[in-house]
């Protein structure tokens, strides 16, 4: 939920990351009642048009979760971040799959939080998703003082997914 004021901050921050050449936005806009705000997430959807937007995981808490896909997929959003509405992603594994089932084209489930080396073949298996976030939080936590141990769990994130 936000405020008039901290919503034309999120409005601001869309354009100087187009202004700055990045690549797309997360955002996440729920009411009052954790309902998906389809008017202003539209707004800022189109506001920042070509770039795509990504909801994040306010989704999770948003209730029902096939309703709020199909809220989520009026706004023109391009992926929704979500762990299925559990803790984590491999906790979410059968709401995953009914919501990577139920986006069909018309928008990307993303499973995020939990995922790593360990279970990522596991999570892509069981929810047919073709895209993952990682933080990698749950293997090498934070604060991190060994970027190599990071770097070796991207690479081999990056093998499995390849394989």
């Amino acid at each position: 939920m936000y405020s008039r004021t901290e919503l034309a901050v999120v409005q601001r921050d869309i354009q100087v990351a187009k202004d700055q050449g990045m690549k797309g936005v997360v955002l996440g806009l729920l009411k009052r009642d954790n309902s998906i705000d389809i008017e202003r997430t539209r707004e800022l959807v189109e506001l920042a048009h070509p770039l795509p937007v990504t909801f994040h995981r306010a989704f999770d808490i948003s209730g029902d979760l096939l309703t709020s896909l199909e809220d989520v997929v009026q706004t023109g959003v391009m992926r929704v971040l979500t762990s299925g509405g559990a803790r984590s992603a491999p906790e979410g594994l059968a709401a995953l799959a009914g919501l990577v089932q139920a986006a069909r084209e018309r928008t990307t489930i993303v499973p995020g939080a939990g995922i790593n080396s360990d279970n990522i073949l596991r999570v892509a298996r069981e929810t047919g998703a073709r895209e993952f976030h990682s933080g990698l939080s749950t293997s090498l936590p934070h604060p991190r003082k060994k970027y190599e141990a990071f770097e070796l769990q991207v690479r081999e994130l990056s093998r499995l997914i390849r394989s």
